[in-house]
């Protein structure tokens, strides 16, 4: 039987790096269009959902036909944690009899992410898989050359481990990003936070994962589009 997917896209009214941050514009399209395009070429737009406390957004899911869930205003601010937005979203689906097997998320901050990125996330979910999330290598590593300030004033690596000397020898670790998460329903409700199960990533490419967090952000995926 063929899974039931359901994408959503978070978009909160405020936001610190880039003011209205959903709507500003890269190629002449906003950040939220990026979203919806990639949505509408896996599911079918009475499957996608974006989850605001902006009205503007409301009149953006009519005019693409996508439905929209006003979201409260306490879990609109700076400080509230995206992971019950996830919990609010799918409790207002249970509680209009609403479904589904399959919860996806596609961020409004990684515009250059295509359809194959998305779909090879969903695909690594099963049985044994709680969530899926998407990352890329680190060019930096807490073993061996990223810092921080200790309790005595003074700095070292993040995580000691001993006989590491070059960043070949350190563990692999990777740079999260927003390119998609894929998860169930299920686990959402039942868990505190994304890392409380069982966490899988799927590595996408470097020029696609751009997260937009503030203007220098923006302007190298300018560039990169235009490539």
């Amino acid at each position: 039987m063929k899974k039931k997917i359901k994408i959503f896209i978070f978009a909160r009214k405020n936001s610190r790096g880039i003011k209205n941050k959903n709507l500003v514009k890269l190629k002449s399209k906003s950040l939220l269009f990026y979203s919806i395009n990639i949505a509408k070429k896996i599911v079918k737009k009475e499957n996608i959902y974006i989850s605001s406390d902006n009205q503007k957004l409301e009149k953006f899911a009519l005019k693409y036909g996508i439905n929209f869930i006003q979201r409260p205003k306490y879990l609109a601010t700076s400080n509230s944690p995206e992971y019950l937005s996830w919990k609010h979203a799918i409790n207002e689906l249970k509680n209009k009899n609403i479904n589904f097997d399959i919860f996806v998320s596609l961020p409004t901050t990684s515009p250059l992410r295509n359809k194959t990125d998305v779909l090879k996330t969903i695909n690594k979910l099963n049985k044994k898989i709680d969530i899926v999330l998407t990352a890329t290598k680190s060019s930096r590593n807490p073993y061996f050359n990223i810092v921080e300030k200790k309790k005595n004033g003074f700095y070292d690596v993040v995580t000691k481990k001993k006989n590491i000397f070059r960043r070949q020898d350190a563990p692999t670790t990777y740079d999260l990003n927003t390119v998609a998460f894929v998860s169930t329903p299920k686990y959402i409700l039942n868990s505190k936070s994304i890392f409380d199960g069982r966490v899988q990533v799927n590595c996408t490419p470097l020029e696609r994962s751009i997260d937009i967090d503030d203007k220098f952000d923006l302007k190298i995926a300018e560039k990169l589009m235009r490539r």
